[in-house]
């Protein structure tokens, strides 16, 4: 050892490592790290979770069509006016119950009046005109009878010798005159009849559109919507209200065509409008006998055994119609489906651990589906959850 002259060789050496500490705290890492590996291994594998499923046991499967639809109605009608008028009395509003025939409002009918009674007046004048027309040809009756005697004597005479040619014609001019005045007699009856047809008429144009301005419910029903007020005018063809008889509410339902042969009339169905308590049982009224060309959908018309508290024409709702009860078959709940790489399957629990396993499946219903293949009666079926294969698993009760 070299040593510079005048320092003491002891002062200079650096202190030793603390060696033995140092392997002490790795040792102690290294069973940290193992005993948190066997915890987490055992925490994985070998400690039970409780998870939440079903046995699986046969049972019966209702098989269901589900389509959205529409709330509509098969009677209904819409008030309006066939005449330009102003509205003068509305005698119901939005919700109102009407029966058939009852009035729904009036319309101002001034001018309306004037010519009703322009044209009654009318009418008492040509059936005047008629009676005068028919004294008329009582009289020309009256008046030919007489020139027709005259004549006849005239005739009678002359034979006789006792007349004159000149009386003869006298006669026979008068006869004439008299038929000519018979026939102008019953012309001017047809032409006074015609006038008080044509006066009857126009009462009955007058009347007609008197009877317009008061608007009366055309059936039975619920006012659904108002469209004018008190005071507007209201022109031909325009709505003023429109009526809904809801004994006739439908829930109109998209099905694909794929599905026309499993419907049928009188088919159970279950209509869910949205936020419902609980489904309104129906049934299928009747199928469309067309398909949209786009959507390639039919429509069936679903009768409603109830209605909701509260409803309105154009409400959306799911249906869902039952077109076959199977069973007992294997099923399983919808929820529970796993899908794999485009394959269905459900975890199930096998000697006490998650495992996937691949299913085949059948008829679906509203929340269950039926399984053909790849499972069997008395398996634990798992509510999904965040399994992993061979994780430790314990029933603890039905999912819900």
């Amino acid at each position: 050892m070299n040593v510079q002259p005048g320092l003491d060789p002891f002062l200079s050496l650096e202190p030793p490592l603390p060696r033995p500490r140092r392997r002490h705290g790795l040792r102690l890492a290294v069973l940290a790290a193992v005993v948190l590996g066997i915890g987490f291994v055992g925490l994985r594998y070998f400690y039970p979770h409780a998870v939440e499923g079903e046995v699986l046991r046969p049972g019966m499967l209702d098989v269901e069509l589900q389509g959205p639809g529409t709330l509509s109605a098969l009677i209904e009608a819409s008030v309006g006016s066939r005449i330009q008028a102003r509205i003068e009395e509305l005698a119901v509003d939005r919700n109102n119950v009407v029966d058939k025939g009852e009035i729904l409002a009036r319309l101002a009918f001034d001018d309306l009046r004037g010519e009703l009674d322009a044209a009654e007046a009318s009418a008492h004048a040509a059936e005047r005109g008629v009676g005068a027309a028919h004294a008329e040809r009582d009289h020309a009756v009256a008046t030919l009878e007489k020139a027709r005697a005259t004549h006849e004597r005239q005739v009678a005479l002359l034979a006789n010798g006792v007349a004159s040619e000149a009386g003869l014609e006298d006669a026979l001019a008068a006869r004439r005159q008299a038929e000519a005045d018979l026939a102008r007699a019953g012309r001017a009856i047809e032409q006074a009849e015609a006038e008080r047809d044509a006066a009857t008429a126009r009462i009955a144009v007058a009347r007609a559109q008197l009877d317009d301005s008061v608007l009366r419910a055309p059936i039975s029903g619920v006012v659904v919507s108002r469209t004018r007020h008190v005071g507007e005018m209201l022109t031909p063809g325009s709505e003023l209200l429109h009526l809904v008889d809801p004994g006739s509410l439908v829930l109109t339902a998209r099905l694909d065509e794929s599905a026309i042969s499993a419907v049928q009339p009188g088919q159970a169905a279950q209509v869910t409008f949205s936020r419902a308590e609980s489904p309104v049982p129906g049934h299928v009224l009747r199928l469309a006998r067309e398909v949209d060309q786009e959507t390639r959908e039919f429509e069936i018309d679903i009768a409603l055994d109830t209605l909701p508290a509260n409803w309105a024409i154009g409400q959306r709702a799911m249906a869902r119609i039952i077109i076959e009860r199977r069973g007992p078959v294997l099923t399983v709940p919808t929820s529970f489906l796993v899908w794999r790489d485009g394959r269905p399957g459900v975890w199930v629990a096998s000697r006490g651990r998650a495992r996937w396993c691949e299913v085949k499946l059948g008829e679906a219903g509203a929340r269950r589906v039926e399984i053909q293949h790849g499972l069997d009666a008395g398996q634990s079926i798992l509510k999904p959850g965040d399994f992993y294969p061979f994780m430790r698993v314990r029933l603890a009760g039905a999912a819900t």
